[in-house]
């Protein structure tokens, strides 16, 4: 019992207190967006991670090794139930635990149903009005519209997206630093990540490191696309080109990445003045305590599984 309680209360404090220490190591550190976007990332699969190792320990302790053990804590769970309920919260927790399960998958299938959808709506939209291109040795969409529009639709044939408004708008350099925005977006499969966190946060709602991971992530893939851009064409062309799209309502959050993640302004003003991170022993140092607090909570959970198996079975063989 003092395992259980032990291992839940890793898996309640990961779920709550999550969020402060990552924020906490942002104000702390300042890493690299990448490091930042990585352990948001980890955090929910952590979590995840966590509570299916809580849910086998119950298991493991109310059912027992071997087929007998499964059978024999099956009648002492009913007996208990009939005597004094001391068993209910455990068998509580395992239907709750299926059905977890099953409204992540319900979730998962229901988002992903509705991901395909939009993209093969759209990407049929595209093919009747738009025209392939080649823009800076890139291929583009090119869709005739006069509002400003740049935007990327991750999977199939299609790419970057950009409208006739866009073309006008913006000159070489600032056309080549939206594009490798665009470009950084598909390749570092950002969509997958907004998917991730959002697919958990919508399956678990109310779940402060889920909700707060749900936001985060579509701000810092912002962050990583926009120091990809700078890196490869330079601030103020990004900064410029940031300011002629600011005004697009033509592609939406499901579509673009750009524009939905952050606010432009805050983009802008993290370009201009970018904060010093830290480097060396102390960074290293501050990042490897955030990994191994996240790691902590499942690792302590198998451990006490692993313990919870081997005493009951030591138990049965005596």
């Amino acid at each position: 019992m003092t395992l259980l309680v032990l291992a839940l209360s890793t898996a309640v404090l990961l779920s709550v207190g999550g969020p402060a220490l990552l924020r906490g190591l942002g104000r702390a550190c300042r890493p690299s967006t990448r490091s930042t976007l990585a352990l948001w990332v980890l955090s929910p699969l952590m979590w995840l991670l966590t509570w299916g190792a809580l849910v086998l320990m119950l298991v493991a302790q109310v059912m027992g090794p071997g087929v007998k053990g499964v059978i024999a804590a099956c009648l002492t769970l009913i007996q208990a139930l009939h005597r004094n309920g001391a068993e209910a919260g455990v068998s509580l927790a395992l239907v709750a635990s299926m059905v977890a399960l099953a409204r992540l998958l319900w979730v998962a299938l229901r988002q992903s149903r509705a991901a395909i959808r939009w993209r093969r709506d759209h990407q049929r939209d595209l093919a009747a009005c738009a025209t392939s291109r080649v823009i800076h040795r890139r291929r583009v969409w090119l869709v005739e519209s006069g509002e400003p529009s740049v935007y990327c639709v991750p999977g199939g044939r299609f790419g970057i997206v950009i409208t006739r408004g866009a073309v006008d708008a913006l000159t070489p350099r600032e056309m080549r630093a939206v594009m490798a925005h665009e470009h950084a977006h598909l390749r570092g499969r950002h969509h997958l990540l907004v998917a991730w966190v959002r697919l958990l946060d919508a399956a678990f709602p109310r779940v402060p490191l889920l909700r707060a991971a749900a936001q985060e992530v579509p701000v810092l893939v912002e962050w990583a696309a926009d120091d990809r851009a700078a890196r490869l064409v330079g601030v103020p062309p990004l900064v410029h080109a940031l300011g002629a799209m600011a005004t697009s309502r033509s592609a939406d959050g499901a579509a673009a990445l750009a524009i939905s993640g952050a606010c432009t302004v805050q983009r802008v003003r993290r370009l201009l003045n970018p904060s010093s991170a830290c480097a060396g022993v102390r960074s290293f140092l501050l990042i490897g305590a955030a990994l191994a607090a996240l790691a902590a909570p499942p690792a302590l959970t198998v451990a006490s599984t692993v313990v919870s198996v081997a005493a009951s079975h030591c138990a049965c063989t005596v």
